[in-house]
């Protein structure tokens, strides 16, 4: 059978962390080895488990998704993101929170939104 992606993947090298939302407390440093339109392979030092949801963050992008596998390779692991969502810019929405231009009553609306009432705090 010949096995062929849908999506290119394009290798990278990016210094990430990843933190299990499952287990409190369990952060690890990781190696983004790429990426493709739906999906991440990440290098660790610890075994992730199958099915595990996990967040990976580097610069202002978080990821959120779910370990496909994990597998040994070497003194490392190679284990497989399946993408559920992704944020952006993270560093941008952070400075517009604290300046209270996302949250401010009377900021203006963007125009596409004109035909949304705001609702009282």
């Amino acid at each position: 059978m010949d096995y062929r992606r849908r999506e290119p993947r394009f290798e990278v090298n990016q210094r990430v962390t990843v933190t299990d939302l499952e287990k409190p407390g369990c952060v690890l440093p990781g190696m983004l080895a790429n990426f493709s339109a739906k999906g991440i392979q990440l290098i660790l030092d610890e075994n992730l488990r199958p099915g595990a949801m996990v967040k990976v963050e580097w610069g202002g992008t978080i990821l959120l998704g779910e370990i496909m596998y994990c597998t040994r390779q070497g003194l490392h692991f190679a284990a497989g993101l399946e993408l559920e969502d992704a944020l952006y810019e993270t560093e941008t929405l952070a400075i517009m929170a604290e300046s209270g231009a996302a949250t401010h009553p009377e900021a203006p609306l963007d125009p596409a939104f004109a035909s949304i009432s705001r609702k009282p705090d």
